[in-house]
């Protein structure tokens, strides 16, 4: 009887054994392809979203907003936003909005009859983007709808 009881025993150890044993590499090959998956979500010009990068027509780049942008909050919103990133040369502005269904839009400058400058569509007043009283602004059909984040602590 102990023979029987003692094979009875190994065998029941060995399936136990070998059971964790398999589920030991199934571990390693899942953590294995989620290595490989990380960073791997180029759009279409390369740039990589999980690391923060989206295209930027006017610069011709992959960038991060929040480091190539100007911060713009609406101003009857707190919840849109918006980033304001020009060209190298500042002849273009492209708006990059935080609703997802609201595309990008692409400015061009203008000099303005009283002197400085205006980005918007030619032919177009509905969107324009000034530099205002020390900030940027966008404004539609006269209405104030975006203003430059106030990056400076409160006093």
């Amino acid at each position: 009887m102990s023979v029987k009881r003692t094979f009875l025993f190994l065998a029941c150890a060995g399936v136990l054994f070998a059971g964790c044993g398999n589920a030991g590499g199934k571990k390693e090959d899942t953590a294995a392809e989620k290595t490989a998956i990380v960073g791997d979500d180029r759009d279409g010009h390369g740039c990589i979203a999980s690391a923060g990068y989206t295209w930027s027509e006017v610069q011709k780049d992959c960038i991060r907003l929040w480091e190539k942008g100007v911060r713009m909050d609406a101003v009857d919103d707190a919840e849109r936003s918006l980033f304001l990133v020009f060209s190298p040369d500042s002849a273009q502005v492209e708006l990059f909005f935080s609703e997802e269904e609201v595309p990008n839009e692409i400015l061009d400058r203008r000099g303005l009859p009283s002197g400085g400058y205006a980005w918007n569509v030619e032919d177009d007043d509905t969107k324009n983007v000034r530099f205002e009283n020390g900030k940027w602004t966008v404004c539609q059909r006269g209405k104030l709808i975006y203003r430059q984040t106030d990056d400076t602590p409160d006093k």
